[in-house]
């Protein structure tokens, strides 16, 4: 086995492709916008074009040529084909109408194995081999960033479902009111509406306008436009550790819903720990943590609330995850894309 490998993150903000080692170390990454990427092709290969651009990119830099990688691993927004190696029209994506492929392409230019799971599964199975799941068996990691997604491990076994997908706890209904917020995927009152990324500036359209609407035009978070939802999201967590009553008293709406979504993985997989990442996540630990006062609100009688903490793989958890791919391969990858 070449101790060499390429792992790839895409996200629906990131494109990062990394120079991986066998035992987790990533040497180096390189990084583009996916949005950028997909506005520049506007192709289903968008995407696989610019991961060849940026591997060929890290090969010349640190003097290696395709035959020193053992594969190349891909974590990857969703849905996903992943037999067929596709994207099927991500909701977070600018040009959302279209399957991207991101493994046939790559694999008929380098003639190496490329495998490709969700990026939350991805992160999942790195949590499993290199980070703070090391010691378990049952595991959920569940990503707050764009979007919210989650990855499970049950009983050492990385659950992928009949098409791949069997992951998308984003998408769990925390909102079934008449005016619900309706998701990027098109589903109403789904918790990725209202907590992740792109969701929270949508949610506090919605507040601003209905009941919380004497606190929004208080708040200095006006000057921000809900569309830009990078930039409103950022000024949120500041103006809410500044002590914000708008924000303040929205976060506490955004506690209850990521406390119904977990109880809700929690009773779906019974997991013994559950691994919190992404940006928002990382950089808002003990504000995110807060769900956890009102968990028991949502939870069945007896039921054992799990050990739950912050990725300790940092940014890195779905390259390193992708790592894992390549040189631990799961067992139910391998029976789902060879039945």
């Amino acid at each position: 086995m070449k101790k060499f490998c390429i792992c790839v993150d895409v996200g629906a903000t990131r494109l990062r492709v990394g120079l991986g080692m066998y035992n987790g170390e990533i040497i180096d990454v390189l990084e583009e916008s996916t949005q950028n990427v997909v506005l520049k092709y506007r192709d289903s290969n968008a995407i696989s074009i610019e991961i060849c651009n940026l591997v060929d990119k890290l090969l010349t830099k640190h003097n290696l040529s395709i035959e020193d990688i053992e594969g190349i691993g891909i974590g990857s927004i969703g849905p996903l084909d992943i037999k067929r190696g596709i994207i099927v029209k991500p909701p977070n994506l600018p040009i959302s109408d279209i399957e991207y492929d991101i493994k046939n392409y790559i694999e008929d230019k380098y003639r190496v194995r490329v495998v490709v799971l969700n990026d939350c599964v991805t992160a999942v199975w790195g949590e499993k081999w290199f980070g703070v799941g090391r010691d378990y068996k049952n595991i959920v990691y569940v990503t707050f960033s764009t979007g919210i997604g989650g990855g499970v491990i049950v009983n050492d076994t990385l659950l992928l479902g009949a098409d791949g997908n069997a992951h998308e706890v984003g998408h769990v209904v925390v909102d079934t009111s008449e005016n619900a917020l309706r998701c990027g995927c098109g589903g109403l009152g789904h918790w990725e509406a209202y907590c992740s990324g792109v969701g929270i500036p949508k949610f506090a359209e919605k507040l601003a306008r209905e009941e919380l609407a004497r606190e929004y035009q208080n708040s200095p978070i006006k000057k921000f436009k809900f569309e830009k939802y990078d930039e409103f999201t950022r000024a949120f967590f500041k103006y809410l550790n500044d002590g914000d009553e708008f924000c303040l008293k929205m976060f506490e709406k955004i506690c209850k819903f990521n406390a119904i979504g977990i109880s809700t993985i929690i009773h779906y997989y019974n997991p013994e720990i559950i691994i919190l990442g992404g940006s928002i996540a990382l950089n808002n630990p003990d504000k995110i943590l807060q769900f956890r006062k009102y968990l028991t609100q949502y939870l069945m009688r007896g039921i054992r609330i799990p050990e739950i903490r912050i990725t300790s793989l940092g940014d890195y958890a779905i390259l390193k995850g992708a790592i894992a791919l390549v040189f631990n391969t799961p067992l139910t990858y391998t029976q789902f894309v060879t039945k």
